[in-house]
């Protein structure tokens, strides 16, 4: 805490440093001015807590200090000291928000009131100033989350146009009542008449964007690693900043974060007809390399109606970006145009060389998975157009024919279904170029990937037939779960599960249908008796060999004998 003592007499300003406790109430440094117009350039610079000043002062007297003081630095508080007692001096000390009025000679005792009262003043105030400080930097902290909300409510259809265009009043937009300087924030959705002035009046009210996306799933990898384990949302947060610092100055648009699926991405909606949207972007994207040294993918919708036309302006500016040709380097800025037709060649598909790329897996070997996929690697370089739409379908179609390769046992529904709206990381250079060579590579290792698993699915499955061969061999003896354990050394809760997966039943009623089987062979033999049937079988008791048998044959062991082979 900081005071100032402003008289242009020396020996009244030394017996105010020498009478006041400074310490006692925490201000650390004191400050001297000899006359009204350098204590106003002290307080501009210095900005102190208090500040005690003479009436009358050769250049600027108490009184003009005072009143400048009560627009420049009214939260500074004001002591007055004077051998004048006027009524206008007086009064002017009010008018201007002095503490206390203090006549020369100075009482060591009522100067120290003035000051305790003064800083007590000052210390409530200030903590109500750094709460109001306070709530501003959480309710700009919220602004962006509150407004990302309602733009992604309206592209919902179920959010307010007149709740979003009075929060984007601030930033130039101007649509209906927010247009009229209102502050009704219930209007409509989208597509409704909004306000209920009804549907010809909202119609001649509704105010013409655009919407852009900038893309940031592709951002260059070294470039994210900059903002640490939470980079993606800094990241985003930084892009909005950057670009809203652009648009600020210009009343002509706003960015907001968006999640699309899992990612996120920033949408800039225009609302000034007359600024160059194309030309904007580009200006932004420079900011963006200046800042952080990326430049980014962007798509632009068509101009259409707010907010009718919001959903399909940001569908364009997604579409833009889907269709763009990665092969094309040096263009960031994509605008969506509707009478553009989809080139032929981008009905290549990955089905035909699926036969040939599964043998390939199946085998386990990365040169044989190599030499399958190049061949239709070599197929997608005859192409002079390659777009994330085509990356994504060819991404689906190999998932969801490994995930029959598998068996189906990792087919989630949710990953199998194209969806144009989906969206995913494309290898980028340190520039943001797509590496193709790169995308190729990482198609190949999922590859081999995949044959690694099916190799290993393959061995497990060897290892429990296995375990079935052993059983029907020795079935008759004294066979349990924890002997096989044993034997192949593996846990009897792993042996138990995958049996199950592998065979479609328990290890013990497996064992017990290999005992009936062989039991069904002795019986052949007149000779045997029943209970040496069981005995032979791997049955200790006779009365359980045949109710097992019974159970399982729907007939009892003599019967079976009887009507199998003819014996009694």
């Amino acid at each position: 805490m900081k005071a100032l003592i402003v008289d242009d007499e020396r020996h009244v300003r030394e017996a105010i440093r020498l009478l006041v406790p400074w310490q006692q109430f925490g201000i650390e440094t004191v400050l001297e001015a000899d006359d009204g117009t350098t204590g106003m350039a002290m307080i501009q610079a210095e900005r102190p807590a208090l500040v005690f000043t003479d009436m009358m002062m050769p250049v600027m007297g108490g009184d003009k200090l005072m009143e400048w003081m009560a627009e420049h630095a009214p939260e500074s508080k004001i002591i007055v000291i004077s051998g004048h007692d006027t009524f206008d001096f007086v009064r002017t000390a009010v008018k201007f928000g002095g503490m206390d009025y203090i006549l020369k000679p100075i009482d060591a005792e009522q100067l120290t009131s003035a000051v305790e009262r003064a800083v007590s003043s000052w210390r409530s105030e200030d903590a109500s100033r750094s709460r109001a400080r306070g709530q501003d930097i959480e309710l700009n902290q919220l602004k962006p989350l509150y407004t990302e909300q309602l733009l992604a409510a309206l592209m919902k259809g179920t959010g307010s146009a007149q709740e979003f265009a009075l929060a984007m009043k601030p930033f130039g937009m101007r649509y209906g009542a927010a247009a009229d300087g209102g502050t009704d924030a219930v209007g409509s959705g989208i597509g409704s008449a909004g306000g209920g002035t009804g549907a010809a009046n909202s119609a001649a009210s509704e105010t013409m964007i655009r919407t852009a996306v900038v893309e940031l799933s592709s951002t260059p990898p070294a470039v994210a690693d900059k903002f640490g384990s939470s980079g993606r949302d800094l990241f985003a947060y930084a892009v909005a900043n950057i670009v809203n610092e652009m648009l600020r100055d210009r009343g002509a648009g706003h960015a907001f974060r968006h999640h699309a699926g899992a990612e996120q991405e920033i949408v800039l909606l225009f609302w000034d007809s007359c600024v160059d949207v194309p030309g904007l972007l580009v200006e932004c994207n420079d900011a963006l390399f200046v800042a952080l040294k990326a430049r980014l993918a962007i798509g632009v919708g068509l101009p259409v109606a707010f907010p009718s036309g919001l959903t399909a302006s940001y569908r364009q500016a997604r579409t833009a970006l889907m269709q763009r040709n990665l092969l094309q380097t040096g263009k960031c800025i994509h605008c969506f145009d509707a009478g553009s037709a989809v080139s032929a060649e981008s009905a290549l598909f990955f089905s035909p060389y699926e036969e040939r790329v599964r043998y390939a897996v199946q085998s386990g070997s990365p040169d044989n998975i190599r030499r399958a996929l190049q061949l239709w690697f070599d197929a997608l370089d005859q192409r002079t157009r390659l777009t994330p739409e085509n990356l994504l379908l060819w991404q689906r179609e190999f998932q969801l024919a490994a995930a029959i390769w598998e068996g189906g046992r990792n087919v989630v529904e949710a990953d199998i279904p194209y969806s144009r709206e989906g969206s995913s990381s494309l290898p980028v250079d340190a520039g943001g170029a797509f590496q193709y060579a790169a995308w190729k590579e990482a198609f190949v290792r999922e590859a081999c990937v995949i044959g690694a698993r099916l190799n290993a699915v393959s061995e497990r499955g060897s290892t429990i037939r296995d375990i079935a061969a052993h059983i029907e061999k020795f079935a008759h003896e004294d066979l349990t779960l924890q002997s096989i354990s044993d034997k192949f050394h593996l846990s009897r809760e792993y042996i138990s599960r995958k049996f199950k997966q592998e065979l479609n039943q328990n290890v013990s009623d497996f064992i017990t249908a290999c005992r009936i089987n062989r039991a069904k062979i002795l019986l052949a033999s007149a000779h045997l008796k029943i209970t040496q049937v069981a005995e032979m079988s791997g049955f200790q008791d006779e009365k359980y060999f045949s109710k097992v048998f019974k159970k399982l044959m729907d007939c009892t062991p003599s019967e079976f004998r009887k009507r199998q082979y003819g014996m009694e």
